[in-house]
């Protein structure tokens, strides 16, 4: 395990604490930390079900912007397993993961958030993909979960806008999408 992600437990639930502040962001070393955790957990028959959550005050607020320049410019070459792969990794988890969204969960954040099995948020949080005002498309597969729990409108419109949703709105969108 990694101090950037740190592993508790409460009963029959494993915590996953993103702590990378000031905003959790995606750093190298918090994707690894959230698998080691998951598979820690795995492997502890007491475990019945993982909470993913942000200490501080936000969930996770993206990737880590310091980052993308190494990666596009080739000066990153000790990257490790691609971020798709982490998030595929949760989604298979054969315990079911919980985001326990606070503050906010954007771009790479949300897109983990949508990885996991399960999503609540706190009335004041919001969500979205505002990458796409910097003319970056969300990347890990978020324009292919975006639909799914969001409907394909909404999810049109968090990624060509780029605007952050409440939780309230964002709620709203998925009940909509259910009753269709």
């Amino acid at each position: 395990m990694n101090e950037l992600v740190i592993t508790s437990k409460d009963g029959e639930i494993g915590i996953l604490t993103v702590n990378n502040p000031p905003v959790n962001a995606l750093s190298p070393g918090v994707p690894e930390g959230i698998i080691a955790g998951i598979e820690t957990f795995e492997k502890d028959d007491a475990v019945k079900a993982i909470v993913l959550i942000g200490g501080g005050r936000t969930f996770i607020a993206g990737a880590d912007i310091r980052e993308f320049g190494k990666i596009t410019s080739g000066g990153d070459r000790k990257r490790g397993p691609g971020f798709v792969s982490i998030l595929e990794r949760m989604e298979n988890s054969s315990k079911p993961i919980v985001a326990a969204i606070h503050g906010t969960a954007l771009g790479g954040g949300l897109e983990t958030a949508m990885a996991c099995h399960y999503r609540v948020a706190v009335p004041s949080a919001q969500v979205g993909q505002p990458e796409v005002k910097l003319g970056i498309i969300p990347g890990a597969a978020g324009t292919q979960r975006l639909p799914r729990l969001a409907g394909v409108a909404k999810a049109v419109e968090m990624c060509a806008v780029g605007d952050p949703i409440g939780a309230a709105e964002a709620l709203k969108s998925r009940r909509r999408r259910s009753s269709c």
